[in-house]
């Protein structure tokens, strides 16, 4: 009882469940709804700048680049990259729900062997860069996102290049 009980429960900085999050990293496509939202004015950065595994809104490119540099998300990351404790699992201990479990779980281990095949894919997708917002807004990119865009599409060239060469070899 007491002051313990008051911060139990408290919600004013809950985030949602581990489990929906690693849903929404499932596929590329909710990564992309995600990413690409459209424009909310209730939302910090007007929903432009969210941080997928800690299901953060920020107000700008800077702010959520610092953001995923930090100790906080780096935890976050590490622990999503485990599945997560879901119900039915909790379910399934008792002896409840066996079949449809064991169905989750081919479920999951096709997941994860996706992820791994299509790994680049998904940090391609997931590591994109916004522009500010008076560009989002305005529909006209800022020169330094022009160059970013730039360097970015020369590196992947550059890549690709060097891996036929290998593969040549």
């Amino acid at each position: 009882m007491g002051r313990y009980s008051v911060k139990r429960y408290k919600t004013k900085r809950r985030t949602r469940d581990l489990d929906l999050i690693y849903n929404d990293l499932a596929t590329t496509k909710s990564i992309n709804n995600l990413k690409n939202q459209p424009l909310d004015e209730y939302k910090p950065g007007l929903g432009q700048y969210y941080c997928i595994e800690c299901a953060k809104y920020f107000e700008n490119q800077i702010s959520l680049d610092r953001h995923q540099k930090s100790k906080v998300h780096k935890r976050r990351v590490k622990i999503l990259k485990e599945r997560p404790y879901t119900p039915l699992e909790a379910e399934a201990a008792s002896g409840v729900n066996m079949l449809k479990f064991m169905e989750s779980v081919e479920k999951y281990k096709q997941l994860e062997h996706f992820k791994i095949e299509n790994k680049e894919e998904y940090d391609k997708v997931n590591s994109q860069k916004r522009d500010t917002l008076s560009a989002i807004i305005t529909g006209v990119p800022s020169e330094q996102f022009q160059k970013q865009q730039a360097e970015t599409v020369s590196l992947d060239q550059s890549t690709q290049v060097s891996i036929e060469v290998e593969m040549e070899n």
